[in-house]
């Protein structure tokens, strides 16, 4: 019949305390941890709310300047040449960003020691 107080006894209650006290630990750091999380992204939703407000100010904004210029020149030509005329300015625009883009990330690639395939000009 073991005496109270043994050895092994002494081992188990220290080991449960050791158990319980490492459970308390995580379970503080990780809700602390969580919180941390959940404020964060808190934060990253209201900052991508705002980024699309901008981005629907900035489509509109587009759009109003789109539809000024188009007046601008229908006050010199016929509405169709107008409209011809703003889109091949647009569609210079776009080709000049699409090559500048399209050269930016080539120098990248380069710089990173990648070579992709090169499959057209």
């Amino acid at each position: 019949m073991p005496q109270s107080g043994t050895a092994g006894e002494h081992i188990a209650d220290a080991v449960e305390q050791v158990t319980r006290e490492a459970s308390e630990l995580f379970r503080d750091r990780f809700q602390g941890f969580g919180d941390g999380l959940r404020t964060a992204a808190r934060q990253a939703g209201a900052g991508g709310a705002l980024l699309g407000g901008a981005g629907v100010c900035a489509l509109l904004a587009a759009g109003s300047a789109h539809r000024a210029a188009l007046r601008t020149l229908e006050s010199a030509l016929h509405p169709a040449q107008a409209a011809a005329v703003l889109s091949l300015a647009y569609t210079a625009g776009a080709g000049a960003l699409a090559r500048l883009g399209r050269d930016r990330l080539r120098a990248a690639g380069r710089a990173s020691g990648a070579s992709p395939e090169r499959t057209g000009p």
